[in-house]
């Protein structure tokens, strides 16, 4: 008996860095190869009891502003895809809750579950650097594959930058574009 996935989703984890920018272009060339649906996921947890306790009640941000900024960041990332998946195969989302718990949620289903790292390249003779507060649990506890994309992963052959690919800049010229 084979094993297959229940849809041929992609899930991505959008936080709007430059990791997360790669990962969803990686996501994108993956799609097109797979006819697969891209589902973008712009995650924040405005529950004050987790906010630390040395931070001041006056600096915090209202969950409208966090959830604003969430939606901005998702709207960047879905015009730029938009781009490159065919029309009725992207789809994307803000979410309110802890942002590990929303993206093994909306992956339990799907293909994958694309997530980008900050985590520097390691070096010969060095072990490696661990991974952050997200991609952790999200690589021990997903029900399907987790694919972690670096910043400085390029793409090659016909997916290079124009021959099809996304270059580096199209995810922040895409922000300059929505914030206008």
């Amino acid at each position: 008996m084979t094993h297959s996935p229940a849809d041929g989703r992609i899930v991505v984890g959008v936080d709007g860095s430059a990791a997360s920018d790669a990962a969803v272009r990686w996501a994108v060339r993956e799609a097109r190869l797979r006819h697969a649906t891209v589902h973008l996921v712009s995650a924040y947890h405005s529950d004050s009891r987790h906010r630390p306790q040395y931070v001041p009640p006056s600096s915090w941000v209202t969950p409208h502003e966090e959830g604003c900024a969430a939606g901005t960041l998702l709207a960047a990332a879905m015009e730029v895809a938009r781009r490159c998946v065919p029309a009725g195969r992207l789809t994307g989302e803000v979410a309110n809750e802890p942002p590990a718990q929303v993206l093994l949620d909306r992956s339990a289903h799907a293909a994958l579950l694309v997530l980008g790292t900050t985590r520097p390249a390691r070096q010969p003779g060095q072990p490696p650097l661990a991974m952050g507060p997200v991609a952790r649990p999200c690589l021990r506890l997903a029900h399907c594959p987790v694919v972690v994309v670096s910043p400085d992963d390029r793409p090659t052959g016909d997916q290079a930058p124009g021959r099809g690919g996304q270059d580096a800049g199209s995810l922040q010229a895409a922000r300059g574009s929505s914030a206008a």
